[in-house]
């Protein structure tokens, strides 16, 4: 399993056993890097602990246990884990700020405690057959300790709805993540899922807008200041947007070196953010780095499909594992933007849910919209923009949670039934949007999307890839956005504080005003879009029908053959736009020729009945 995660931790391996308790860790070592070894333990060695990630607080919680009677040996954040438990027992974990996956493990109590942080920013699998339970941060390491490889056929349906597979399932049957803000406590056998984190919206907080910028810069200033300190060189991925601008002029502002940025582009027009990102690399004089990828970069498919270890569709892993190769040359920790369109409402579709509700107040409208999108020409769909708005008008019949099911699904209604075999064919998804809306309690039809997406999208696409795309390369990625004072006090605002249905991030520009580029600040958003449809008809092409068209493609038993040939001909001729639903069956076909058709060496295998 440790040979599995040595991308994750190239500089030391601990590996130790504890009674019935085997725990390993792959180290990349950024605070106290000579003695900051793990397993890490408290002081007469009944409670250790093992982490991948980073807790920013260690400082204040280490000032908090000392003055409690606790003694420290290094200068490394995990220390204060295995003393946090013994004083907190597993509450501690309430305390801790920062992105985590960790494993406490009480020898007197014979309790395993598996921690993940807030918003899902480190991942943490496991599978539990009996009373053995193993855990790992990447599935192709936990499957070295699990000798089936069954697929999980509602994990199947859910990724071609959404393009990932939302937690807690994972693509096999018997393994799951454990959900972000959550515990898993493990005593004799019995393992039981805790809730330590939920995210709200309401209340609201009752502070002007002047007021609520102030707050904000305060905060976002502190969590960006938390996530520089590092004994290990450090930079920032800039796109260009700004959100990973704003980063930028933070950090510039509060190091006394010259910060490290670096940016990635396409040669495609349309594609490229990279004279956006040298305005801001201009305006704070940094050390400026590019990478503009060219279809070669495919070639990497594979191993990120072995790495992510079950389908997934964004194919903005490309672009982002090839910077993070880049940055890796100069850098061991970068922060990154993540985060600030949910939060601050930067997806055009959020501005859509704002605008259906006019729409909405029309009688009849809606149906018109609707029957008009379904009656225009599939070479419509050619360009991002057109292909956005055709969504929004087939949709605008259906009621809201249907509605945005379909803006943000791959294979969804008619989509789906037209493409998809029995059983998948009829299956919806939209009921797990609804679910991660009332759990944050969101009222506001706006902000209950953006829940929905702070819930499910962001730890289920974004930040996996983030995390996959940058720890293939031992490089760590912090984002101050998903700090958790920011997260608890942005939404609390008022939403019209952050979009309407004109305008997009309303108090970020206002914060970011005077600080930025005005041409970062008004210009359209573009999003991290990659030139997957031209791939698909040039490079691509070979790869996309002998994958997707082969007689014994795995995928066949759960698609329409015949629907499938027609998406395929289609999209290479010109006549439609068809990427995102062939590289979402593409990428599902990747990952059963990667992770389930092929076995891995079976020495490596630890046998079910030996293991502990």
């Amino acid at each position: 399993m440790l040979t599995c995660l040595v991308h994750r931790g190239p500089d030391d391996q601990g590996l130790a056993r504890f009674g019935v308790a085997v725990l390993g860790v792959r180290r990349l070592s950024v605070i106290d890097v000579a003695g900051g070894h793990q397993p890490i333990a408290n002081e007469d060695g009944s409670v250790l602990a093992i982490q991948n990630g980073e807790i920013y607080n260690y400082r204040l919680l280490r000032d908090q246990l000392t003055g409690k009677g606790h003694h420290f040996r290094t200068r490394a954040d995990t220390e204060v884990i295995p003393h946090a438990y013994e004083e907190w027992g597993p509450a501690f974990v309430e305390r801790l700020r920062g992105m985590f996956a960790l494993a406490v493990w009480d020898e007197p109590r014979r309790t395993l405690v598996l921690a993940r942080d807030r918003l899902g920013k480190k991942p943490l699998v496991y599978a539990q057959s009996g009373q053995r339970l193993v855990f790992a941060s990447e599935l192709q390491a936990l499957q070295r300790a699990v000798a089936h490889r069954r697929v999980d056929d509602d994990a199947i349906s859910e990724y071609l709805a959404f393009g990932y597979v939302p937690a807690p399932r994972t693509g096999f049957a018997g393994v799951r993540k454990v959900r972000p803000g959550h515990l898993l406590i493990a005593t004799d056998g019995r393992a039981e899922e805790r809730r330590y984190w939920q995210l709200r919206y309401e209340p609201k907080l009752a502070v002007s807008r002047a007021e609520a910028v102030d707050r904000f810069r305060t905060l976002f200033d502190e969590a960006v200041r938390l996530r520089l300190e590092s004994d290990v060189p450090i930079g920032v991925l800039l796109s260009g947007g700004m959100d990973s601008s704003a980063v930028v002029a933070s950090a510039a502002r509060q190091t006394s070196s010259r910060l490290k940025t670096f940016s990635v582009g396409f040669a495609e027009a349309g594609y490229d953010e990279l004279p956006y990102a040298r305005l801001v690399a201009e305006r704070y004089g940094t050390d400026h780095h590019e990478f503009v990828v060219d279809i070669d970069a495919a070639a990497v498919l594979p191993e990120l499909v072995r790495h992510f270890g079950e389908p997934f569709a964004d194919s903005s892993a490309i672009p982002t594992y090839w910077v993070a190769r880049t940055a890796r040359k100069h850098v061991t920790v970068v922060l990154n933007g993540d985060g600030g369109d949910e939060l601050f409402g930067g997806y055009l579709r959020y501005r859509g849910v704002a605008l259906a509700r006019y729409v909405d107040r029309v009688p009849g409208l809606a149906t018109l919209l609707a029957g008009t999108g379904e009656m225009l020409p599939k070479t419509l769909t050619r360009g991002r923009g057109l292909g956005r708005t055709l969504r929004f008008m087939r949709a605008a019949s259906r009621d809201p949670l249907e509605r945005y099911y379909r803006w943000v699904g791959y294979f969804t209604g008619e989509r789906r039934a037209a493409t998809l075999a029995q059983p998948l064919a009829g299956r919806s998804h939209a009921d797990l949007i609804a679910d991660a809306a009332d759990d944050a309690r969101a009222t506001d039809p706006v902000e209950r999307m953006m829940a929905a997406d702070l819930t499910g999208y962001l730890p289920g696409d974004l930040l996996v890839k983030m995390d996959i795309a940058t720890m293939a390369n031992s490089l760590e990625a912090r984002s101050p956005f998903l700090d958790q004072e920011v997260v608890a006090f942005v939404t609390a605002l008022p939403r019209s504080y952050k979009l309407s249905a004109r305008r997009s991030k309303i108090l970020l520009r206002d914060a970011m005003r005077g600080i930025l580029p005005e041409e970062t600040l008004t210009r359209p958003k573009m999003g991290f879009g990659v030139p997957v449809g031209p791939w698909l008809r040039g490079p691509l092409r070979s790869l996309l029908e002998d994958a997707l068209l082969a007689s014994d493609a795995h995928i066949g038993p759960l698609v329409d053959r015949e629907a499938v040939g027609r998406l395929v001909r289609e999209h290479v001729s010109g006549m439609a736009d068809h990427t995102s639903f062939l590289w979402c069956l593409l990428m599902l076909e990747l990952w059963f020729r990667e992770c389930v058709a092929a076995r891995p060496d079976a020495a490596a295998a630890v046998p079910a009945q030996k293991a502990n």
